[in-house]
């Protein structure tokens, strides 16, 4: 067990106890698109190519920290984990609608990345979804890298997001891409040479629907305090740590979420940064958001059939392997 004092972000902890139930409600999942070729990069499952489908060794042991609801353990549990399955959040009210959607998950764990319970070389896979960002330190890899199996243990990392970011700053060439339901996936360049980074070709993903953008980019200038995947500041820490091989399998699935207009000002409301300002600052923003919507909204911002706003939005994977 670690000895480090170090302890779980106070915003995200106070944040996620107070709005756990509309974070589950209104917080996007995971697809299997990309978690399944997630799971075979970390080494708990194999493709089958002849007829395209996944095995997953479900001996393999499995902690997923900062599970917070089970947005992504709901995929581990649907491909078969359960006894060779623990879940770490530091937060009670996460845990308490985990235990709620999950009642058949035992081990289910308080704590946080800097004090596991697990034993040294025990664990082949460490899952982090949505939730890096808030603890991108040595320690954590520290804390980590000690129970991974060596020399075959993975860390992984998922993360929905919402617009192009430095967290993206890597080769498009380098980095898989999947179609996980967006309409715009065959508009984009992939081997333009204008679009030879990530973030520019997620720009250019992004920029078709102009209200989603307008939102996205206004909200953001109340995220000034906390640590976010979008400011990139994980990726540096992760490539430069004596715990891990400073080599990053990036993936990415594009996505549209469908959502009605009231939805998407509960969908924001659900971010910590958000969460912490007073009742006043957030009828304020509100009001900004749906304006924000009347003015760039068009004919092509809604789902013909649904009659729903379509939010493009993206998924990244990033995988890296122990050092010895």
């Amino acid at each position: 067990m670690s000895t480090t004092t170090k302890s779980a972000h106070d915003t995200a902890v106070n944040s996620f106890n107070l709005n756990h139930s509309s974070y589950d409600l209104y917080r996007p999942s995971f697809t299997p698109i990309l978690v399944n070729p997630f799971s075979v990069d970390l080494g708990v499952a194999t493709y089958n190519k002849q007829d395209h489908t996944y095995t997953f060794d479900n001996d393999k042991k499995i902690v997923e920290i900062a599970c917070g609801t089970g947005k992504f353990t709901k995929n581990l549990i649907e491909n078969g984990w359960t006894d060779n399955l623990s879940v770490v959040d530091p937060s009670k009210g996460m845990l308490e609608t985990l235990r709620s959607n999950f009642p058949s998950i035992k081990n289910v764990i308080q704590g946080s990345s800097y004090n596991t319970p697990f034993d040294d070389d025990s664990i082949d896979a460490v899952i982090i979804a949505q939730g890096f960002h808030w603890f991108a330190d040595e320690e954590s890899l520290k804390e980590i890298h000690r129970i991974l199996k060596k020399p075959n243990g993975k860390l992984g990392m998922i993360w929905n997001f919402d617009y192009t970011s430095p967290s993206q700053d890597s080769i498009v060439g380098d980095s898989n891409y999947y179609n996980a339901g967006t309409r715009y996936y065959d508009k984009l360049e992939f081997k333009a040479k204008s679009k030879e980074n990530n973030q520019e070709l997620l720009a250019e993903y992004f920029a078709n629907q102009k209200w989603n953008e307008q939102v996205t980019k206004y909200i953001y200038n109340f995220d000034v305090k906390v640590p976010q995947y979008r400011q990139g500041k994980w990726r540096p820490i992760l490539l430069n740590n004596p715990f891990f091989r400073n080599e990053i399998l990036d993936s990415f699935a594009l996505y549209d979420k469908l959502m009605t207009k009231e939805d998407v000002w509960k969908y924001w409301e659900t971010r910590s940064y958000i969460t912490e300002l007073p009742k006043e600052k957030q009828d304020e923003i509100k009001a900004d958001v749906e304006k924000m919507i009347e003015q760039f909204i068009n004919e092509d911002s809604f789902d013909k059939e649904s009659k729903r706003l379509i939010k493009p939005m993206g998924t990244h994977t990033v995988v890296v392997g122990v050092k010895q």
